[in-house]
């Protein structure tokens, strides 16, 4: 036999399995049906997200006011006045810094709860149900208890600190720039670690113990176990929970406005708290439709991250 023969059906096996697979019709088969199961979900995404979403980008350009109508068309009038109020620079820098630190903090918190969490100890169940509470309560009902924490005439921050002869009058604490922007940062972590803590929990939980078994044998510290271990195994959990959290974070408004209410003089305002103020509380819903339309790129580069992130993870 020549090895021309033993080479000849190799070759046309080869050259059969390079030719491109013809790829399927959009409304074939399958494809069909999934789009007739995607189809009433779809619709109702377009009838609550999608409609809204054009209606507040056609207000934006116009000068609706509560109770006044549907407004004139007034063009970029409103983009130009929020682009030139004076502290706007200040707004979203003061954004972006409160929500890199929130995120930042929750995530350190959230690693050290997980990783105390994921130890055996009598108690750790119900340890584990307790330190949820945060995250299971209204946000209502807890940002106002803190309030009257931290209140400067009959809070109870304050009576402990005069108890203890650490301070010897009442310090009002929401009303100085330098502790409202700390105590807004605080109640924010205190309300989202346990989101952080628990999805974190639930990725060690995936990590195998043999790898922390065979690391002790080789004598890897705890730090060092926790280094080559554990964080390469939350990577993909870590990457997904920190941008999801940008994202929320960025875009709370209930926590600044019943904490502080932007103050004290605007130190606390954030951008959806100045939306509120503008749209809520001014009746000017043109340019309180504006201000979201101008900080969309920054909000959907995020999501198309996390879109991106997932679709990465979830191909490799």
């Amino acid at each position: 036999m020549s090895q021309d023969t033993l080479v000849r059906p190799v070759a046309a096996a080869k050259s059969k399995s390079a030719r491109p697979q013809k790829k399927r019709a959009l409304f074939a088969g399958d494809v069909r049906l999934g789009w007739i199961l995607v189809t009433p979900a779809l619709l109702v995404v377009l009838g609550m997200v999608g409609y809204p979403f054009v209606e507040a980008i056609r207000i934006s350009f116009t000068d609706r006011m509560v109770g006044r109508g549907p407004g004139r068309w007034v063009g970029f009038a409103n983009y130009e006045y929020i682009w030139g109020w004076p502290g706007f620079a200040e707004m979203v820098t003061r954004t972006v810094l409160i929500t890199i630190a929130a995120v930042a903090i929750k995530t350190l918190v959230g690693l050290i709860l997980a990783t105390s969490l994921n130890q055996n100890f009598r108690g750790r169940d119900v340890l584990r149900g307790v330190f949820m509470l945060p995250w299971i309560l209204p946000t209502y009902i807890i940002v106002l208890v803190w309030r009257w924490i931290f209140d400067g005439q009959t809070g109870l921050l304050n009576q402990i600190l005069m108890s203890f002869g650490f301070i010897s009058e009442n310090i009002p604490f929401l009303a100085q720039k330098g502790t409202a922007v700390a105590l807004l940062i605080f109640v924010m972590v205190w309300k989202g670690y346990p989101f952080y803590a628990l999805t974190f929990l639930a990725g060690m939980q995936t990590i195998s113990p043999e790898l922390y078994d065979a690391a002790k044998v080789d004598g890897a510290g705890r730090m060092a176990r926790f280094r080559h271990i554990t964080l390469p195994g939350l990577r993909q959990v870590m990457g997904v929970v920190i941008l999801l959290s940008t994202i929320w974070t960025m875009n709370t408004l209930e926590i600044p406005m019943l904490l502080t209410g932007g103050g004290p003089s605007n130190a606390t305002e954030v951008f959806p708290l100045l939306t509120y103020h503008l749209a809520m509380q001014n009746f000017r819903l043109g340019e309180g439709a504006a201000l979201p339309i101008m900080m969309l790129p920054v909000i959907g580069l995020l999501v198309l991250a996390v879109a991106g992130y997932m679709d990465k993870e979830a191909t490799q």
